[in-house]
Formats: C-alpha cells, structure tokens, sequence
C-alpha cells in the first residue's frame, strides 16, 4: 500500500492524453527509493507509505515518532530515550546495546544500529518512506520487519534559509533551520539544525520537587557537496544528536501502584512508598533520566560509467549514553541502577545498477557491517544489594556488570526485474549474510566507596551465522493505473549476546517468511486511490525480552504467525480538501512458547510482582505490541482568504490496543488520538501556525514491561494533550 503527500507538496506526474483532469484536481505521484533507485511508489511490488517533508510540515508533525499516527500497522515506542519501531506486529521491546531492532532505520542510505530518540528531530526533511515487510535482499540483517528510510535534501547551489520557531505547553520551545548555499560552480554546503526544550514536565517527581517524564534534544547536520563534471559526485556528511529525558521511573496503574514489599530485616522501612498521584508523577529519590550523546558522518561518491552507475557509501557512528534509573520507583535509595554505554559503528556499501528505462533493471552490492558496544558498567546500588548500607541517604557499595560485545557482518546482494510480457514482471533478489559474533563480560563488588574491589571471572562467547535471504515477486499491470501483485520472500534478524550480565550463549536469530498480495489502484483519474495487501508471515526463533530487576535479557519464543490486511488510500474530494485514510488488521499470536516468563501480582499482598517469575505457556497467545486494529484518517483542506492561504489539517489515530509482554498480562487499552493545526500562509516567505496534540488527552504508555520483585511494573507515559503555535519563515 501506500500514501502520498498532500497537493501543495509534491510536484504532480505527468498526464496521459486521455487525463484532461488539472493537475489541481488529481492526487500527487511520490517517488520513492525503496528498490534502491528512483521508482513510481504505485508502480512496484512492495507496500510503502510515504510522506514528504512539506506534507509533514502541513500536518503539524516536528519528529519522526509522531509519523506513527499517520501510518497504519507502525507504533514507535520510546523506552528510556531510545526508540523502538513494531511494523505489522514485527519488532521487540528489548533496546539493549548489542540488540538491534526488527524494523531497520535508515538515514540517507546509512544504517543505524542505535536509535536515539533525539535523531528524530525533522528539520530538513525531503521525504520519509516506511517500507513494510521483510526487506532482507537490499537491506539484509534486521530488517526482517520492514525499514523506515529518512531522506534529507542534498545541497544546492541557490541559496535559501528557512526554519520554524515554537513556542507550546509545558514551557516548551522548539525551533529548526536549515540553510544551504553554493560554492561556486563545482560545490554546495548546507547546514540543518533543530532543538527542543521543554521547561516543565508532564509530571514531576513527588519527592524532589523536579520535572518527570520530559524530553530535550538537539540536532545538527551538514552536508558538501562536490561535483566533479557530470558523471561525478561526492558528498560528505556529518552530524550530531543530543537528547535528555526522563527515564524508567512511573509504575504502571493497576494491581501494582509503586508499592513495596515490607522492609528488609535490619534495614529502614525503606520498601514502604506510596504511589505517585498522577499517570505522570514519580516518586522517586533521584531524578531518572537518560542523556544520549551520538556524533558520525558519512561519504557517498557516485560515479556514471558509461550506461552503470557505481555508488559508494562508507559511514561511522558514535553513540554515547547515560542512564539513571531508579529501580525500586520508591523515595529511599534501596535500588538505584547506574548505566553507561557505548557504540561505534562502521559501514560500507559498494552498489552497482543499470541506467533508468532498461528492459532488464539490476542491481548488485556489497554490504560490510563492524560494530562494537559495551557496558562500562551497569552498576547496582541501594539496600536491595547491600541490606545494611543505608547510613542516612548515602550507598557505600555497589554490584557492577561489564559486558561488551563485538558484531561483523559480511553480505553479497543481488535484484532484477525484467517484463516477460507486455504487463508482466518478475522480481527476483538473493542476499547471503555471514555473521560473527564475539564478547566477553564479568562482574564485581566495589565496597567502602571504591576503596576495594572483588572482581568476578571472565566470561567470554562467540557466534557465527551464515543466512541465505531472498525475494521473488510479480506484478501485472491490470490497466493504466492498477496493478497487482504477489510476493514472497525472506527476512532475517540477526543473533546478540545478552550483555547484562554476560551469558557467554547468544540468543538464536530469528527467521521470518512472508507471503503478500496486494493491489494498488488509481481511480477516476487520479482523484481516488485505493491500495490494499492480504499478507501472512511465519516467524522462527522470534526474539523475545525479559526485563529482571533492571536488566534485559533477551531470549527466543519458539514460533509465531501473523496474518493482516492493509487498506490505506486518499482522496482529492475537491481542488482544495484532500481525505487520506488506512487501516490494518492484524492477527499475531505465538505458535509455540513454552517456558515464557511471567511475572503476575504477588499473591500475598498487591506489592509488586511475584519472584522468581514463574513459566507459562503462551503458546496461543498475542505477541507484543501486536494490536489488531489500527486505523488513521485525515483530512487536509487550503482555503484562500484576504489575508493569504489558510491551511486546515487534522489528524485521527485509533488503536485497539495491545499487551506488552507475552504472558498477556500488562496491556495497554484502547485509545485514539486526534491532533490538529491551522496555518496561516500571508505570502510565501512566513507562515503562522496553532496546534493542539493528543486533543482528547488519553493516557498512553509508550512503553511499559513485566519486572519480578516488589517494585511494581515500570513503564515511560506518552505525551498528554499539548498545544502551541509555531512561526515558519523561508527566504
């Protein structure tokens, strides 16, 4: 299926001489890469939904998170400030490092392992496409769920400076520039950049007084561009990325509200805390948060030989984080975990393609993938470790975690498309990935602050994988403006070590099969459109997470399947409104889970859960994050006044709500979101923009897990209704 932008947004196709209709009158044509070549998003055999930069400006939307209210089937959680992508039900909620997500994130054609929520800041966005499904022939290692390409524009030679500045609830600012220009004849530079501050947050912490569950972040990006002659271009990028939030900190409303278990013998009454009064209150003895720190750059040269056309693209990434949580979520320091972390990433990728408008298209690569990350370390403190080391306020002690773990991967990849008849086309695409997987971890005691250490032995681990991945897939062009088609293919995510504390035995990788049929069409000359997939997928090995006081550990369920149907289209009602719409159904249950962890309330008393967890089947229950509908629909509509061009948008999400882990025990209710802008054009150059989000204030959690203990289920509360204006300038 897919989506495309609004009227005034995207340049128009070109009409047949049969279509007399204004381009006014029709919905817009996006191109889209999603082949790894510029194609017609109607005209392959893959279901996308597509935005452009200037649709999403229209709409009101700053982040890339918010893009998951305007697609069907794609929920984007943020567990302490690292983002998580579920497609179709495809994806996990474990983000620890070494686990990379099912749902693979590219930015300008270069791979990111980590996903800091402060990456997603739009300031220079050309275009965003989701593609949904296994996409393991071009894109290869964990995009067995389907990938979300950013595009951000390449410089140019004319020079232009626009940005936005806002101003909205809870004292937050927020403003964005970007600004290119050329240098000489042969060279071009842009520069993007786009912050947020929010001075209060939507709750605060009962027991100091301080802001709860916020989120500040800042980007920069530039890019050179160097042309030499036609056939040659180069292009070096670099940027950074910035972003401070409130963690892990709120305990999930129902049967555990925060409350603890009585007090270890000998020790305070230091398990005895009351809930926090709001969904969005703390009542923590620290402030919880999590501050991301990540800096990279890339190298993309393009060369034209003859009718082929060789690209290149190295890239490296630095990701630097810091986690304080509190992990009892009480006012006394019985459990306090430190985090720090560290990720360095290396790409490189060799593409070689024919020229546009063969009969035969191809394309061929090579893909080199080396990335390193650690925790130096993850330290416990409080009396849940130590139950006589609470003097005052003070922690004298600690329980740290080392682990590290070291991942290389190395791939060959191949696609083509060819006509064997007049409307017929055939897809075929191979990829074959050899993974290597090395590290190592150990534990220690550092007592009477540091003054002593008692180191653990050192545990150590290796992994190798060799995964063939594939594509076959047809299309047939039923008219003009139809076309079905049918695919299957592969995908697959690769295996980690679980990190905290170092197992030394990696997880298995997880295998996915899908089956897809789909139609997109465009009717009444290009007024309507209407785009629907019947789909399945079998799942092996599906990786799956458990969150144990703390520490994710990431296991496997046995199997699992999930059938849906997509339905997403537009329609240009009149000249100037415009209604959208898409809805998919899914249904996502495990095949086969034995021994599944659980954690339900403790029986003796409504503190916490119980301890250990115990093991279930699941075998026939639904997977996580997995909600059987989920439907938008929107509407856009630009009226010309006296005083310039009004643009009208709103923006309605529904989810019919989904569990969190796999025992169905923690769930997140039903809910709809509404959101909503008017924007007031007097002329070209400046725009004035009110807003309002989450309209109907629903309480959402973005992400909440099961963690056995007294200390109740932990979980990070989405955004309550926020509203604001926003000045928009372009010269």
């Amino acid at each position: 299926m897919s989506q495309t932008t609004d009227s005034q947004d995207s340049a128009p196709a070109s009409q047949s001489s049969s279509d007399a209709v204004s381009p006014e009158f029709q919905l817009d044509e996006i191109v889209v890469t999603a082949q790894k070549r510029s194609e017609s998003l109607q005209k392959i055999p893959i279901a996308v939904t597509a935005f452009s930069g200037r649709s999403l400006e229209a709409r009101g939307i700053n982040n890339v998170l918010e893009v998951a209210t305007l697609t069907p089937g794609l929920q984007l959680s943020n567990a302490s400030g690292e983002v998580i992508p579920f497609l179709r039900g495809v994806g996990n909620t474990a983000n620890p490092v070494g686990n990379e997500a099912s749902v693979a994130v590219y930015v300008d054609g270069v791979y990111f392992s980590r996903l800091p929520s402060g990456f997603f800041s739009l300031a220079n966005i050309e275009r965003m496409e989701v593609l949904k499904g296994p996409q393991g022939t071009l894109f290869g290692r964990n995009s067995s769920g389907g990938v979300i390409q950013i595009i951000t524009p390449d410089p140019s030679h004319s020079t232009s400076l626009r940005g936005h500045i806002g101003y909205g609830s809870f004292s937050t600012v927020h403003g964005d520039v970007y600004a290119t220009t050329g240098l000489g004849e042969k060279a071009a530079l842009d520069i993007a950049v786009a912050g947020t501050k929010q001075g209060h947050g939507y709750g605060r912490n009962i027991t100091s007084g301080h802001r709860a569950t916020f989120s500040d972040d800042f980007t920069a990006r530039t890019k050179l561009l160097i042309e030499l002659g036609d056939r040659t271009h180069i292009l070096l990028s670099g940027f950074y990325a910035y972003a401070r939030n409130g963690a892990l900190g709120n305990t999930y409303p129902g049967t555990t509200q925060g409350l603890q278990s009585p007090p270890i013998a000998g020790t305070p009454a230091s398990f005895s805390a009351a809930p926090p009064l709001d969904f969005y209150d703390q009542r923590s003895d620290l402030d919880n948060h999590n501050l991301a720190r990540a800096w990279g750059g890339s190298l993309r040269v393009e060369q034209e030989l003859g009718n082929l056309r060789l690209k290149s693209i190295t890239a490296y990434l630095h990701d630097k984080e810091h986690q304080l949580i509190d992990g009892d979520y009480g006012p006394r320091p019985n459990y306090r975990a430190d985090l720090f972390s560290k990720v360095e990433q290396i790409t490189q990728e060799l593409q070689l393609s024919n020229a546009p408008g063969e009969r035969l298209s191809w394309i061929v690569g090579l893909f080199y993938y080396n990335a390193s990350g650690k925790y130096d370390p993850l330290a416990f403190q409080g009396s849940a470790f130590f139950p006589n080391d609470v003097v005052g306020d003070s922690i004298v002690n600690s329980f740290s975690i080392y682990g590290r773990q070291r991942a290389k991967s190395y791939a060959g990849y191949a696609q083509a498309t060819y006509p064997i008849l007049p409307r017929l086309k055939i897809t075929g695409g191979v990829r074959y990935t050899m993974d290597r997987l090395s590290g190592s971890g150990h534990n220690d005691i550092s007592v009477a602050n540091g003054i002593a250490f008692i180191p653990g032995p050192v545990v150590t681990g290796r992994d190798r994988t060799n995964k063939l991945t594939f594509k076959v897939a047809a299309d047939y062009e039923f008219g003009e403006n139809i076309l079905g088609y049918a695919s299957f293919s592969r995908g697959y995510k690769s295996s980690n070590f679980n990190l905290l504390p170092f197992s030394g035995v990696p997880n298995k990788p997880e295998t996915l099969d899908a089956y897809e049929v789909g139609l997109k069409s465009e009717l009444f000359n290009r007024r309507l459109r209407i785009n629907a997939a019947i789909f399945r997928y079998d799942i092996g090995n599906p990786q799956v997470q458990l969150l144990n006081n703390g520490a994710v550990v990431l296991s496997n369920a046995d199997s699992s399947r999930v059938t849906g149907v997509d339905l997403e289209g537009g329609l240009k009602v009149t000249r100037s409104l415009t209604m959208t719409f898409g809805a998919t159904y899914l249904n996502s249950k495990y095949r086969r889970y034995l021994g599944a962890p659980s954690g339900p309330p403790n029986p003796v008393a409504p503190f916490g859960s119980v301890s250990p967890q115990i093991a279930i089947d699941a075998s026939g229950n639904r997977t996580p994050m997995a909600a059987k509908l989920t439907a938008v629909a929107g509407l856009q509509y630009i009226m010309e006044t006296a005083v310039g061009a009004l643009d009208l948008s709103t923006d309605y999400a529904y989810n019919d709500g989904f569990f969190w882990e796999p025992d169905n025990f923690l769930n997140q209710k039903p809910y709809h979101l509404v959101n909503a802008q008017i924007r007031l054009r007097p002329s070209d150059k400046i725009s004035t923009a009110a807003w309002v989000k989450n309209l109907v204030d629903e309480k959402i959690a973005v992400f909440a897990a099961t963690q056995e203990g007294p200390s109740g289920y932990p979980f990070v509360a989405g955004p309550p209704r926020t509203y604001g204006v926003t000045l928009g300038f372009e010269f």
